[in-house]
């Protein structure tokens, strides 16, 4: 019975960690820029996204610059954070799961 409670703790433990992991990754998520850098005429760069309606916006970046390297970088680490917060949600799943089966 103890084994069962010391289990049951630690899953317990990785559940709220994996809470708070997930809540730290969709703040991040939400203050990086989301969409696609694209290049038109070889020369200007536009951001395309979605806005909250669905729509597909365009917005003008202008030419290689810091900011298109910036903005490029921005949007590495949202794909980045995208795929950790996948990752976790799963394991979060796999946890609620062990979970239900020690009770």
């Amino acid at each position: 019975m103890g084994d069962k409670m010391i289990i049951d703790s630690v899953i317990r433990n990785e559940a709220l960690r994996n809470n708070q992991m997930i809540e730290q990754y969709e703040k991040r998520i939400d203050g990086l820029p989301k969409g696609t850098l694209i290049l038109r005429k070889n020369e200007y760069y536009y951001l395309k996204y979605r806005n909250q309606d669905g729509k597909v916006c365009d917005d003008y970046i202008g030419k290689e610059s810091e900011k298109v390297a910036d903005i490029r970088e921005k949007l590495e680490q949202r794909k980045h954070y995208e795929k950790m917060l996948a990752a976790l949600r799963q394991e979060q799943k796999t946890i609620q799961k062990i979970l239900e089966g020690l009770k």
